[in-house]
């Protein structure tokens, strides 16, 4: 009797597991805000992801910067740029089999701008040399990765870490030569 009890048991709680699993599966769209990046760096950064299959996603996100440090740090000379925005297409491979919970790579692209500061060397009209500061606007295309982890909670709230960087192709002596691509965040799936 204690073994058909028992068998019951784990049978309930596997075909539980698999509707869970399923109306996880169901739901095609999430929508996230990265909740570190705001407490920590000032940016304010919102995600879209679409759900393709049970292993690809792609998604795009943007964000912008408005952090008061970072300004601060720019205007002092302390940075030779201060990122402003950034917009973020992404595809993304499940490496976990589990809907649930699992850990997934991403490959991105980042369009993304800012201001860029310099010293350069003027001449005046009597011939004489003298050097200023000058603020420019860059913008730049990167390529990166990532690597990251997912958990749902009530098969709709996803809490996600994310961490990685890109490289800047084309503007790279203004813009940074790395784009961080960290966070923690907060998703609604439907």
């Amino acid at each position: 009797m204690k073994k058909w009890i028992f068998l019951a048991l784990i049978a309930f709680q596997f075909s539980n597991a698999q509707e869970s699993a399923s109306i996880i599966a169901s739901k095609k769209n999430e929508v996230k805000f990265d909740v570190l990046s705001a407490i920590a760096f000032g940016k304010y950064h919102v995600s879209y992801e679409r759900f393709l299959n049970k292993d690809f996603s792609v998604g795009i996100s943007g964000g912008i910067q408005d952090s008061k440090n970072q300004k601060e740090d720019f205007d002092k000379g302390y940075d030779r740029s201060l990122p402003k925005y950034e917009i973020n297409p992404f595809v993304r491979y499940a490496l976990s089999k589990s809907a649930k919970n699992f850990y997934f790579v991403e490959a991105f692209l980042s369009a993304n701008g800012g201001k860029y500061r310099e010293i350069k060397r003027f001449d005046d009209s009597a011939g004489n040399g003298y050097y200023a500061t000058q603020e420019d606007n860059y913008t730049d295309l990167a390529i990166g990765g990532a690597i990251g982890y997912k958990l749902y909670l009530k098969e709709k709230f996803g809490l996600e870490l994310i961490v990685g960087a890109g490289k800047n192709l084309f503007n790279t002596d203004k813009s940074p030569e790395v784009i961080p691509h960290v966070g923690l965040n907060f998703g609604y799936r439907f």
